[in-house]
């Protein structure tokens, strides 16, 4: 347990369009192995047979009350921030794909109380979808050999469970109060209002960017306040224009 009573208990694991029972199976086994409970799946294209059971070994009962979705949407909609996992980092076409190391991500989970939090992994043949990657609220990678980056599914899971539990181990590194999940909802719902109004190229991109970003820097509760203060006054003032400008990008 972390500081402020934050556990294992406030994350799930998501599974997006797993393939093989098999990997179902043992990501069970290490959550097990690493004290989380909570395995969701999101249109599994693997029945969960007897394979999945005997690779499961004593995590059965976790991965008989796994609870099944048709959308990821629908899967992390109780979680105040969702986070992606990719080996592919260059890749960037109709997303965007911001990824931050795994070790620098769990350094700061001590200043996440409050969150829940979704850790999502994709299929095994192509990750996750530019769809599912865009409802990502971070991204993050694991730290391997970039000539060959992308893991197994059970394995990315075990690195993953394991690196987080370690990180929730070291608390807290400041006493600053963080933003809370609705005040991050407000401040990106806020932006999207005011972006709006205006002819972007890529208004999805530009969304994508400002909750990568918000999701990064963690504002404390007294920033997080001061840009709602701002962004208040600034939609205030866009209220009384209808004409729509146009960006450089």
């Amino acid at each position: 347990m972390g500081a402020k009573g934050k556990s294992t208990a406030d994350f799930c694991v998501v599974l997006a369009g797993p393939e093989y029972c098999m990997n179902v199976g043992m990501a069970a086994r290490v959550m097990k192995n690493f004290c989380f409970s909570d395995l969701r799946l999101v249109t599994p294209k693997c029945a969960l047979g007897p394979d999945a059971v005997k690779y499961s070994k004593h995590a059965v009962g976790l991965l008989k009350k796994a609870k099944r979705y048709g959308t990821l949407r629908e899967a992390v909609k109780d979680c105040g921030l969702v986070v992606g996992t990719t080996g592919i980092l260059k890749r960037n076409k109709g997303t965007i794909r911001s990824a931050v190391p795994l070790e620098k991500f769990c350094a700061g989970l001590g200043e996440r109380a409050g969150q829940r939090i979704a850790l999502v992994f994709g299929r095994e043949g192509i990750g996750l979808t530019e769809e599912e990657i865009s409802g990502c609220d971070l991204l993050v990678h694991i730290e391997a050999d970039s000539r060959y980056p992308v893991l197994n599914l059970s394995h990315a899971v075990a690195v993953v469970l394991h690196s987080v539990r370690a990180g929730l181990g070291r608390g807290m590194k400041t006493g600053e109060e963080r933003i809370s999940p609705s005040e991050r909802r407000a401040l990106t719902h806020m932006f999207n209002k005011m972006a709006a109004r205006y002819r972007l190229r890529n208004p999805g991109r530009c969304r994508v960017a400002f909750a990568r970003v918000l999701a990064r820097a963690n504002p404390t509760k007294d920033e997080g306040h001061a840009l709602l203060n701002v962004f208040r006054l600034a939609l205030e003032e866009l209220g009384g224009k209808d004409d729509a400008q146009t960006d450089s990008q």
